[in-house]
């Protein structure tokens, strides 16, 4: 198994935004839509018969967005296509392959053999396309901790809820306003990030993308979830997710407030405070200042 470059603070990852790999246009337009990162899809986004064809689209895709951070998604093996995906787009320029419907181990380090390959036939550096897991069944989160540790490549997962209600047979086109039905298991997958020492994971993807309100919401609460961003799959999603995904201004307000009330009082001799109404100590400072980056 390749050897990975030693992780670094990842960067923003609040919009990941897919778009098929061979519909030229729409992949040019990231370029002034400008998400946290493109995925390039040549899975669920492409007719059959267009798959083959769509593995240059893709790699002429990522060399036509250089500032836009790159992933493509890969068909799953047991179509008998992906490592030809794999081997057709890794170029310097992508930053990683998305996963999907991943369920085991095994599936994890074939793909990491075949992105090994690929990156010393292109003459990418070894260890440096990463990939990002997609979660869609029982299975998968059952066994997500184990997945997630499979291969040093694994940026972190992305929950596919509608393929999961699928996979769990519940009722409805969409997951309901609260998404209670799928708290277990997004919970379970942030937990098995943490645990795999991965970054924390992104969200599914919001299906009603003219429900603005509604999404901006989910995004709020799959932040408080412990999620990091968002599977998107509309251009007008993008802004709202950067936003539901950020603390907002009351937030930062009241963390510099605390850090401000903490620091007089540590230098008056105490280590805890009440903040309106609430304890503060140093688990709240270590918080506070992550809100505010210092």
């Amino acid at each position: 198994m390749t050897e990975a470059p030693a992780p670094e603070a990842p960067a923003p990852l609040r919009s990941l935004l897919f778009c098929p790999a061979d519909n030229e246009r729409r992949v040019q337009k990231m370029n002034e839509i400008r998400p946290d990162a493109a995925a390039l899809d040549l899975e669920d986004a492409v007719a059959d018969a267009n798959k083959t064809a769509a593995r240059a689209l893709a790699r002429a895709g990522i060399a036509s967005i250089p500032d836009v951070r790159s992933y493509v998604r890969v068909n799953h093996p047991s179509t008998g296509r992906t490592q030809a995906d794999i081997e057709a787009v890794i170029q310097p320029d992508l930053n990683g392959i998305v996963l999907p419907k991943v369920e085991d181990v095994e599936t994890v380090r074939a793909a990491d053999e075949w992105i090994g390959e690929a990156e010393r036939l292109h003459g990418v550096a070894p260890g440096s396309t990463r990939m990002l897991i997609l979660i869609e069944s029982a299975l998968g989160i059952a066994d997500a901790r184990q997945i997630l540790a499979a291969s040093p490549r694994i940026e972190t997962a992305i929950f596919g809820a509608h393929d999961f209600m699928r996979d769990l047979d519940i009722d409805g086109l969409d997951h309901s306003d609260s998404a209670e039905e799928l708290l277990y298991a997004r919970s379970a997958l942030v937990l098995a990030a943490r645990a795999a020492g991965v970054s924390k994971p992104l969200d599914g993807p919001f299906i009603a993308f003219q429900e603005d309100e509604r999404f901006l919401a989910m995004c709020r609460q799959a932040r408080q979830f412990g999620f990091r961003g968002k599977m998107l799959i509309h251009p007008n999603q993008v802004p709202l997710s950067n936003r539901g995904f950020e603390a907002s201004d009351a937030e930062k307000a009241n963390a510099r407030m605390i850090l401000e009330l903490f620091a007089a009082a540590e230098a008056a001799g105490s280590g805890a405070i009440v903040h309106d109404g609430r304890l503060v100590d140093y688990a709240i400072v270590e918080r506070a200042e992550k809100i505010l980056g210092v």
